[in-house]
């Protein structure tokens, strides 16, 4: 991670490259989570589990990776199987509990952690937590931006300026690690390596609440912290 004070540096080199522009909207998270106050939140480096660093280590492997597999154990090509891959590195099984609820796999994993009392939301989440968004296509065909819980991811880590880095399964480009900022939530907002919040929602979906990863952003989930039997 990057030293804290030329991270902050930076994060103030943005907001006041864009001092002019209009505020970006926050992000529309879960309402049962909402982020707290700016204020009340600094970035602080983690002390991670062994869990964290097995899934912090293990995950970036996975990019581009054709088949997804982890000791000896096939996962499916989509969202919900490179997180379960992704957690397999530390010997986790995130889907044991699938069979206690309905819908997506992604609405499944966020029901087992909502009922474990895992979820929160917060602009600085910790490596190995799951990542939840709504709306990044049209799941239920009806030409609305109304589909909660269409996709998940694995952060990978969290820097002081804000930004995040998830592994996740793109549509397009497969098993990959992108960004997203909810320090600075636009969905047009650059800096030297590019997007702040790199674009998630999929091509051809209806209109929305932007297009970027921290605009869509529902929720994140302490999935390292589930009691696996």
């Amino acid at each position: 991670m990057k030293p804290l004070a030329p991270a902050l540096a930076h994060a103030v080199i943005l907001f006041a490259a864009f001092s002019c522009a209009s505020a970006p909207p926050p992000p529309e998270v879960d309402p049962a989570y909402p982020l707290p106050e700016a204020s009340a939140e600094t970035w602080q480096a983690p002390v991670l589990s062994e869990a964290q660093r097995l899934i912090a280590e293990g995950g970036p492997t996975l990019v581009g990776k054709k088949t997804l597999v982890v000791n000896g154990v096939t996962y499916p090509n989509d969202c919900t199987g490179v997180v379960r891959a992704a957690y397999a590195f530390a010997s986790m099984d995130i889907a044991f509990r699938f069979g206690e609820f309905s819908g997506n796999g992604v609405r499944r994993l966020y029901e087992t952690l909502r009922s474990d009392g895992l979820l929160y939301s917060v602009r600085y989440p910790e490596p190995g937590d799951l990542v939840f968004w709504d709306n990044t296509w049209d799941a239920n065909g009806n030409k609305l931006a109304d589909d909660e819980l269409t996709h998940v991811g694995v952060v990978m880590s969290v820097e002081a300026d804000g930004s995040i880095r998830y592994l996740h399964y793109n549509y397009s480009k497969g098993t990959v690690i992108e960004r997203m900022n909810l320090v600075l939530p636009g969905d047009e907002l650059y800096d030297e390596e590019g997007l702040l919040n790199s674009p998630l929602r999929m091509r051809g979906s209806p209109e929305g609440p932007g297009s970027g990863s921290a605009q869509l952003f529902r929720v994140f989930g302490k999935g390292h912290e589930l009691k696996i039997p």
